[in-house]
This record gives C-alpha cells, sequence and structure tokens, in this order.
C-alpha cells in the first residue's frame, strides 16, 4: 500500500511526469523536453513559495499518483462574497497503479486542505475517467460562459489545467 504524503520542490520531475500522463490522456499530441523542463521550474518555485500545494501517493520511492492545488482571489459576487476559490490540477495515476484508490486519497487530501483554508468555492477540469470521483466529493457541471483570449502561439484545444 502507498504512502499519502504533501509533496515538496525535490518532487517535481514525478510530479511532471504524472502531469504528462494527464495531458497525454486530455488529447495532448506530445510533451517536449522544453514543456517538461519549464514544469518542473513550475513546480519547484510554486512549492518553495508555498503558492501551490500537491499531494501524491509514494510507492518504491517515487511519487505514483498526485493533484496540485492553489487559491486565486476572484472579486467578490453576489452570491459568494468571499471571493477566494481553489483550483485543483493535475490529477493523475499512472496507469498501472490505478484502481487502488489512490486518486480518491490525493483528492481528498486537497479537499482537506482547501477546508482547513475556509475556501468556498473549487473549480477544477474533468477528464471523463475523473468525473465520478469528483461528483463523489459533491462537484457538479456549473456550465456558464467562458472565454479565453491566447496569445499567439498558443494552441487552442489544450488542456492549460
Amino acid at each position: 500500500m502507498g504512502t499519502l504524503r504533501r509533496a515538496t520542490p525535490a518532487d517535481a520531475e514525478d510530479l511532471t511526469r504524472l502531469r504528462g500522463l494527464m495531458h497525454l490522456a486530455m488529447g495532448a499530441p506530445r510533451l517536449t523536453d522544453e514543456w517538461r523542463v519549464a514544469c518542473e521550474a513550475s513546480f519547484r518555485r510554486r512549492l518553495e513559495s508555498a503558492e501551490l500545494v500537491a499531494f501524491g501517493v509514494e510507492e518504491a520511492g517515487r511519487l505514483v499518483s498526485c493533484g496540485a492545488g492553489w487559491l486565486e482571489e476572484h472579486l467578490p459576487s453576489p452570491g459568494q462574497y468571499d471571493g477566494r476559490r481553489g483550483h485543483i490540477a493535475s490529477m493523475s495515476t499512472e496507469h498501472e497503479w490505478k484502481r487502488r484508490g489512490y486518486a480518491r486519497e490525493v483528492f481528498g487530501a486537497l479537499m482537506d486542505w482547501f477546508a482547513a483554508q475556509g475556501v468556498p468555492r473549487v473549480d477544477l477540469r474533468a477528464t471523463d475517467d475523473g468525473k465520478d470521483l469528483y461528483a463523489s466529493f459533491g462537484f457538479r457541471v456549473l456550465g456558464g460562459a467562458t472565454m479565453a483570449w491566447l496569445a499567439p502561439g498558443v494552441t487552442p484545444g489544450m488542456p492549460g489545467r
């Protein structure tokens, strides 16, 4: 049985490897070395500054399942006076370690972390594989009118989270 733990900057390579699996599952055609370097650096920097929290399940000295989260502050809305929002991303488990409850453990740890912060809303983007897990924690599809502007060179339709 794996060990659930909070990730550290030293886990940046494992977190990047697992995030890559998530991107491939969401339709990314390939992962470049340039992306890996940038992603590892981002994980290290954000974990060091406590700007991001990540949890993972460790087996045989490496993370085999993980998820990350962070806070953003939006302006208050008529239905939510506290504008803070949590975001969950990079939920991923290596294929050979699936169906062991690791994603549920990681997700539960992230949700506990957000609850300890008193965050009133948590958002995520779900793959078909993750929808049942997220729904079991009370997540639902909101719909809405989300639009995005993309800088030149950014590929439309690629998962950003």
